[in-house]
Order: structure tokens, then sequence, then C-alpha cells
């Protein structure tokens, strides 16, 4: 079954390529191929296993925070948390509401509503561990020293930033900033997917957080080739069904092509969710109750690894074995060798192609590195490019070890060969 086979060809999605040109729909299809769809079940999965993996890292408890937007006067956030008038100011009083609406005339809950019940789920379930949106009184009784914002997706970064502007505006959060390299509070943000721009855009701020996200972004500026990418985006614009503040790519220009079952970010193309006089959109008011139930993990990830290595002009090694045949831990080693044969060779762009999310991908790269089949730089080496030669020559047999223990480096990807008298 071909990769977003199902989603493809839902009614919904089906009625949204009809409003194409018949030479037109072809480039629509590949526009929804390069998706990023994340059913409700995926998304708690792996955010709940990343924010465990982020706790593990450092001190205890954390605070987590639900991202949302925050208020502005003059064009700046809002303070986060209370804090005395007096000429040395200290932050006091409770947290930040986990959902609040922006205006008193619209009580629409966004992507914070999910996110804010996932915080509430694991403050729960580890109370110990985290804590739900502390104020200055809980930081400082339970000796706080990181802040977790929360998100599902970073686009341009802009509400991430005016979060982290409105807890740093505080003198307070400041001051337990300064001794971090002692005991003091650092900042982080963790999110299911988010542009390489928007995570950028987000680390410059002063308070340095870092961003973790569990899976790369395709946007048409990284998934298409030039031509291509020209050609989306002529498309985007000839059925352009917004209005002049908000541009044909979504907001910040992003083109994200990425869809939850919760709904669909702003930063998506606006034939997505804008509807017109002559235009329906495919996830209306950017919500994905039509097609939801199409995003689900493909059947089998062999099949969906072959087409990854197509995508990447890997043709023989997509014809070998190695799909089915190998490990699943190889085969994702495999996937992430291939990729690293061109530039550029980040792990965003390397979890891009391959489809596998940053954790596996960071995991692989350790094992290639341990190995000796990259440098340092993520480049193949010679023992690296033998081995890729070596499963493009012959195919693979399922004689392959099916399992290894965690400190277990495999010496080769291929099948092990008989000997011979």
């Amino acid at each position: 079954m071909s990769r977003k086979t199902r989603f493809i060809t839902s009614e919904s999605t089906l009625a949204w390529l009809g409003q194409f040109l018949p030479d037109e729909q072809v480039l629509a299809i590949e526009l929804l191929r390069k998706m990023l769809l994340v059913s409700r079940d995926i998304f708690n999965e792996r955010m709940i296993a990343l924010l465990l993996d982020r706790v593990s890292s450092g001190s205890e408890p954390v605070g987590l925070y639900a991202e949302r937007e925050v208020r502005k006067r003059c064009g700046k956030p809002l303070r986060l948390f209370k804090q005395s008038r007096k000429k040395i100011k200290r932050a006091h009083g409770a947290g930040p509401q986990p959902v609040q609406t922006f205006r008193a005339y619209d009580a629409d809950v966004g992507s914070e509503g999910i996110v804010a019940q996932l915080v509430s789920e694991l403050c729960r379930r580890y109370p110990k561990r985290f804590l739900n949106h502390p104020g200055p009184d809980q930081i400082r009784k339970f000796k706080v020293r990181r802040f977790i914002l929360v998100s599902d997706f970073i686009g341009s970064g802009d509400r991430a930033c005016s979060y982290v502007e409105a807890a740093w505006r505080v003198s307070s959060v400041r001051s337990w900033w300064s001794s971090r390299a002692k005991q003091g509070m650092s900042f982080e943000i963790v999110a299911y997917s988010g542009t390489e721009r928007g995570a950028a855009y987000v680390e410059l701020h002063p308070s340095k957080p870092d961003v973790h996200l569990v899976a790369a972004c395709p946007t048409i500026s990284n998934s298409f080739s030039y031509e291509k990418r020209i050609a989306i985006q002529k498309l985007c614009q000839k059925y352009y069904p917004g209005t002049s503040d908000m541009p044909a790519l979504g907001y910040g220009s992003t083109g994200a092509l990425v869809a939850f079952a919760h709904g669909a970010p702003n930063n998506c193309p606006l034939i997505f969710y804008k509807r017109s006089g002559s235009w329906e959109p495919l996830f209306p008011q950017r919500l994905t109750f039509a097609s939801r139930e199409t995003f689900t993990e493909d059947p089998t990830r062999g099949e969906r690894l072959r087409e990854r290595l197509l995508d990447m002009r890997q043709a023989r090694l997509a014809a070998a074995d190695v799909a089915e045949a190998a490990d699943p831990r190889r085969r994702t080693l495999v996937a992430v060798m291939a990729a690293l044969a061109h530039a550029p060779r980040t792990t965003h762009s390397v979890a891009l192609r391959t489809g596998l999310t940053i954790a596996e991908v960071d995991q692989s790269l350790t094992e290639a590195l341990k190995c000796g089949w990259i440098d340092g730089q993520n480049r193949l080496t010679d023992m690296g490019q033998s081995e890729l030669e070596q499963l493009k020559a012959k195919r693979t047999h399922s004689t392959l070890h099916t399992s290894f223990e965690d400190d277990y480096c495999p010496r080769q990807l291929r099948a092990p060969v008989g000997s011979h008298s």
C-alpha cells in the first residue's frame, strides 16, 4: 500500500482534489504524500515518551507549561507571574492558567487544550517528577529548576517566544536563570514537531531555551526540488482563498505540511483550511474531523522504507530485501545511512528524508558512529560506504539476526555469508 493511501483516497480528500484541474491533481497528490499526519494516540504516546526522557536528563521536579497565546500590551507580552512593585521586585502567587481565552468574545480553545490535558495527565501520574503550571510560590517550595514549555507544533516560533518572554519579564525568573550554571533555572521547549526556522528562532531568545522535537516537520521548501517547489507555490497562489493579511503559504509563509488529529496549524498553506466562494478546504477552519481516522501508521514499515529509499534516489537499495528481511533496528540504521549519502546531514534533515522520529535518528547516528560507519560530521566513512554497496550488490537473507542487546553494535548491515570449504 502506498504511503498515505487511506488519507488520499478518503472521500473528503478526493472531493478536495477534484477542485484542481486534471494536470494539477498529480502535483496536489505529491503535496499530500509529503504530509506528516499525526493520530491522537501517536501524539500522546510519543509526547509522553519524550517528556519522560527529558525529565530524566536533569534535576527534578520540573515545571510543565502548556503553550498558549498570551495577552500583550504595547506589543509586549504581559508577565506570566505576579511580582511586587517594590524596589526589589519579587514574584509571588500561583502559576498561569493552562487554558485561557484570548478574547472575551471568543471562547474557542485551540490545541492548547489538548496539550494542557497531556500535561495534567503526566503530573497526575508522576506527581514527584512534574508540576502542573507552578507559580513562584511552588517553584521556591519544591526547588523547581527547569521550566519546560509543552507544545504540539512550532511553526514560526512567535507564540513559543511570546510565552517564554512573558516568563522572562518577571525579575525573579531572570534571577533564577542567572545562576543556572550552579542550580538556577533553565528553559526547554518540547513539541511534537516544528520547522527548523521556527526552532532556531526560539533558541535565539535571551533565556537560551533548548528545543526538543518528536518529529521533523516537512514544508514545501524542504520537501521538493526547486522546480517542483516553485510549481507548488504557484498552485497555492492560484487557488489562494485568503485575504491580504495572510500569505498563501500560511502564517509566516511557512508552508508547513503537517496535520494533527486535533487540528491543523495556521502555518499550513491556506488552500488546506481557508474557504472562499469558489474553494472548499481540506481542513475547514483547521479541523481535521473528516479525515483524522486515516491518520494512522501504514501497515508495514518495510513498505514505507522502500518508498523513502526511492525518494532518496536509492533505487538499488530499495530493490534489495533489506526492507523486509532486516531487523527493525538495522532497517532503521540502513535508512539513516542512505540519507547520509547526500547533504544536508543534520538530524532534522535525515529525519525528514527517512520519516523516522528524531530520537530514532539520534540512536542510529550514535550506533553508526560507534561502528565507524560515519565520522563526527555525519559523513559516511569508507567502511560505511562499503556496507551500503554490499547491500546494493546483492539481496539480503532472513538469516540476519533478529535482535541484539542495547550495547551491541552490529559489524555489518548485510546478511552473513556462509563459510566455504
